[in-house]
């Protein structure tokens, strides 16, 4: 802990004596949850509720660069504090160190990189390293990275390193390649193709328990794991006037992979290891003009997964290296938003097809159908293979310079026992989430916002009834007051006839954003961009303070 301090005690001095010479930058956001017990909604049973009563989350970060030395360097502290931001369903953890440091320096047209990165290659598919606080994934690669730009419009890069896990790192050893670049054929007509190789070592300890595991399978299951694990990808994005169409495939070596889909093994650790190569194709076409624009996206995964280690506790969120793009909506109204599908790794072939019109100033229509299921679908099964679809539509009407509306409905086929289980949840839960809102400006800068939403569940939760009220004063202050009422139950054990207040209220005072809210949520599957985990119920304040500098 004492090198810890000293090296952090070190960077910032060292960015404090040249400050002159460069910029400081840096933000802080601090977060807080206070527990209050409420064993009706099944806010109970944990230590946060029965014990410690309060949590707390923070990240500093300080960063320094110059331009005319093309150098850069950051640091960030992290701190939890009986937190449960990163598995809501796990006991307290409580841990204080750098998240997050790196040095940065271009050599003419080198850039190299050392300490923690973010970056992607293509879509992301075979590899990304990304932060989202929401749900609270932090993936980043400590390690070295390289980036060489040949021209204006050729470069490739290079890293070699692991993969973050909270404040200490898995073991595995990741080594990646990109090449990308744009040509363009006349004015309307351009290409950006890439090439991308990443390399997985994994580390003796786990080969050890992977193969301790397989050992245990009868004679015919068994298979000798590999050490060493390649996936390759090749990419596109063609823009021909008003089109632009991406498309990219990747292929991965053969490798023990954690398949729950496997039925011949059953094993009482939960560890099914199958011996199988992966391919994913991806692709989108979209075009667009004044008032009119549509999209299409489709994907098939085969036996896709690419994590630090297939171990059983390596599943969700965990030791993930990539990021496997959804094709569905990603919806932000309340009820909408209950009923996500995880993008799958092992098996998933879906597609959508999103458009909007505007037939005239001020009214304009959005619309989306999208489709997941298995990737051979028997018709004897095809309730249990189809995996979800989504009809959406939605008017957005601006009355007049002071009223704007959105009116729309939703339609929803979600198969709760594979996305969710166990075995005895439904695999046809239909949902209808009719929804509405009205934005009303009582001035140049204060506004009121209503929203009123109604979803029925029947197989799972049953009715719901959504209303939120919010008063904004721009650009300081915003309050809303929310209700969410189960007022007809289902046959879902956590359903109950029971009302989900929220109040929440912000300030805002130059680069500072304070909030405060009282929040009594009922248990679900929160995702973000086909990446999903399970909140439980929480009953309590939430406070915290965001700012910049």
């Amino acid at each position: 802990m004492n090198k810890l301090f000293t090296f952090t005690f070190l960077l910032l001095s060292i960015a404090q004596s040249i400050h002159a010479q460069g910029f400081i930058s840096g933000d802080l956001e601090l977060r807080n949850d206070y527990y209050v017990k409420d064993s009706t909604i099944g806010a109970s049973g944990t230590n946060h509720y029965d014990d410690l009563k309060s949590s707390a989350d923070g990240w500093l970060t300080v960063n320094y660069s110059n331009d005319e030395w093309g150098f850069r360097t950051g640091i960030r502290l992290d701190m939890f504090m009986n937190s449960r931001f990163h598995n809501p369903n796990e006991d307290a953890y409580t841990a204080f160190g750098v998240g997050r440091w790196y040095v940065e320096k271009d050599f003419k047209k080198l850039t190299i990189t050392g300490g923690h990165f973010y970056d992607q290659f293509g879509s992301g598919i075979t590899f990304r390293a990304y932060e989202n606080r929401f749900l609270g994934i932090d993936n980043a690669i400590f390690g070295v990275k390289a980036k060489y730009q040949f021209n204006d419009n050729w470069f490739a890069k290079g890293f070699v390193g692991v993969r973050k896990n909270r404040l200490s790192f898995y073991n595995p050893i990741i080594k990646g390649v990109n090449v990308e670049g744009y040509l363009s054929v006349g004015e309307k007509v351009t290409f950006s193709p890439g090439i991308s190789a990443v390399n997985r070592t994994i580390d003796e300890e786990s080969m050890t328990t992977i193969a301790n595991v397989i050992n245990g399978y009868e004679l015919k299951d068994r298979f000798i794991p590999k050490y060493n694990t390649y996936v390759f990808s090749l990419y596109n994005r063609l823009n021909i006037g008003k089109v632009s169409w991406f498309i990219e495939g990747a292929f991965k070596t053969s490798e023990a992979i954690n398949d729950p889909l496997n039925k011949s093994i059953v094993d009482p650790l939960f560890n099914v290891y199958s011996n199988k190569p992966g391919n994913i194709i991806y692709t989108s076409l979209t075009y667009s003009k004044k008032g009119f624009g549509i999209s299409a996206q489709f994907k098939r995964t085969d036996n896709f997964q690419f994590r630090t280690s297939p171990e059983d506790n390596e599943t969700l969120i965990n030791g993930a290296l990539n990021f496997i793009p959804p094709t569905n909506r990603q919806n932000s109204l309340r009820l909408p938003a209950r009923y996500q599908p995880a993008s799958q790794e092992i098996e998933e072939t879906s597609f959508s097809l999103d458009g909007t019109y505007t037939p005239k100033k001020g009214i304009t229509f959005n619309y989306s159908f999208s489709e997941i299921h298995r990737n051979k679908i028997k018709l004897e099964s095809y309730a249990a293979d189809n995996l979800f679809r989504e009809l959406y539509l939605d008017t957005e009407w601006k009355v007049s310079k002071k009223v704007k509306t959105l009116i729309g409905l939703q339609f929803v086929q979600y198969n709760q026992e594979f996305y969710e289980g166990p075995a005895n949840l439904p695999t046809d839960v239909q949902v209808y989430s009719p929804f509405f809102e009205l934005t009303y400006k009582l001035d140049r800068k204060k506004s009121l916002r209503f929203e009123a939403q109604y979803q029925s569940a029947q197989r799972d939760f049953g009715q719901w009834l959504y209303a939120l009220i919010e008063f904004n004063m721009a650009p300081k202050l915003s309050i809303s007051i929310s209700d969410m009422w189960n007022f007809k139950p289902g046959p879902n054990k956590s359903s109950k006839n029971e009302h989900y207040y929220s109040v929440y209220t912000s300030y805002t005072e130059g680069p500072h954003r304070f909030f405060i809210s009282y929040v009594r949520q009922v248990e679900g599957i929160v995702c973000t961009g086909g990446i999903c985990r399970l909140e439980p119920a929480f009953n309590g304040v939430r406070a915290g303070l965001n700012t910049s500098f």
